[in-house]
């Protein structure tokens, strides 16, 4: 009478097989979900990072409007640049001399938010842009607003 049990030696090895395959396949799993996870908190730090200087830049342009409404403006109020030539606002080194007014904020950011007040030659009529850079050099927010007097 012959066993009904398969042959020890063709069994070897199988399930060893099919072990590494499923844990290569959970390998590549866990590996994927790491790096979506990691790259959604990335991009949710960049907006974070951006909405805290748009925030700033924001309240930079608020406060140099109304000191300009008030009359207690003490910053430089320069004309904007000639037809064809970069704007005033367009140029860095414009955000780190006299030429713009820094403005405090209280929130911790890479600089501090400053505004540039351009006179648009009527008689109270001004550009004024904001900008900030938010928690690393690369997130730089630039806002602008008219006022009319």
């Amino acid at each position: 009478m012959k066993s009904a049990q398969p042959r020890r030696s063709a069994q070897q090895g199988v399930s060893l097989i099919i072990t590494l395959v499923m844990l290569v396949v959970v390998t590549l799993i866990t590996v994927s979900s790491l790096r979506s996870t990691t790259l959604n908190e990335r991009m949710a730090g960049n907006s974070r990072d951006r909405q805290r200087a748009f925030q700033a830049a924001e309240a930079a342009v608020r406060l140099c409007v109304d000191q300009l409404n008030l009359g207690t403006y003490t910053g430089t109020k320069s004309t904007p640049a000639a037809s064809g030539l970069r704007q005033k606002w367009d140029v860095d080194s414009n955000w780190t001399d006299t030429t713009s007014t820094a403005v405090t904020t209280g929130v911790t950011l890479y600089a501090d938010p400053r505004c540039l007040v351009e006179n648009l030659g009527g008689a109270g009529d001004y550009r004024v842009t904001g900008r900030a850079v938010g928690g690393s050099a690369d997130t730089v927010v630039m806002l602008q607003a008219t006022v009319t007097h």
